[in-house]
């Protein structure tokens, strides 16, 4: 395993200590969105649950992590088709031409 990193975060108002192998940088950024994300829906719903708030906040960005990644896939099949289509229009010119592909 690569190297831990001790890293000091807040969220929700409670200090944690914790090793990670991230670079300690990105770690607060991670705790820092968790935090934000904690507290836009605790003024949301109003409630003081931390468990539940939690909860929901890892629902919320687990959507936007589903979201994210059916983004990828829908934006890798349209760049695979249009590759395809490409790829084909190019073929259709070099036989039209006869230009020549291989080297001699």
């Amino acid at each position: 395993m690569s190297n831990l990193h001790t890293v000091k975060i807040s969220i929700y108002g409670k200090e944690i200590t914790i090793k990670s192998s991230e670079q300690p940088i990105e770690t607060q950024k991670y705790a820092e969105y968790i935090d934000h994300v904690m507290k836009g829906i605790g003024k949301k719903t109003g409630s003081m649950d931390m468990n539940r708030i939690a909860v929901l906040a890892l629902l919320h960005i687990t959507r936007e992590l589903f979201a994210l990644k059916k983004n990828i896939k829908a934006d890798n099949a349209e760049y695979e088709k249009k590759v395809k289509e490409f790829s084909a229009n190019l073929e259709a010119v070099i036989n039209e031409t006869g230009v020549q592909t291989k080297l001699l």
